[in-house]
């Protein structure tokens, strides 16, 4: 009985600790290397992201181009992760947060030197319209 008990909360707790939020609409601001960091508009209103919290196992999803990106996400909370990728002496940073109020807090920095007029920053809010079916 004890190992039955023992298991169901290990399983409970699993599954409390692992969400994943379908998310659209992302809007905001972004400044490009290219632009000379002139804040504009930008936005990715036509891609739907899958966005799964849940440890080291953490990912995002595009559903609409069948992407997963190469970063590696970590989770630092319940709601909130962070993602990283380097590739030749560049990286990228992602944060992705969920809020109670349906809302997807998302910013990215990328800094290539490389590449510096890919050099960038954005910060998005977008739509949470459900959850996923894992």
């Amino acid at each position: 009985m004890i190992r039955i008990a023992a298991l169901l909360s290990i399983l409970l707790t699993t599954s409390a600790n692992s969400e994943c939020w379908i998310v659209t609409n992302l809007h905001g601001y972004g400044a490009m290397n290219g632009d000379r960091y002139e804040f504009t508009k930008d936005s990715t209103e036509d891609s739907v992201f899958h966005v799964t919290i849940n440890g080291d196992k953490s990912s995002v999803y595009e559903s609409v181009s069948g992407i997963y990106p190469e970063m590696k996400y970590t989770a630092l909370s319940s709601n909130t992760m962070v993602g990283e990728y380097q590739s030749g002496g560049g990286i990228t940073v992602e944060t992705w947060s969920i809020t109670t109020d349906k809302k997807a807090l998302y910013s990215k920095v990328m800094n290539i030197p490389g590449m510096q007029q890919l050099t960038s920053t954005k910060s998005f809010v977008g739509d949470v319209v459900g959850t996923c079916n894992q």
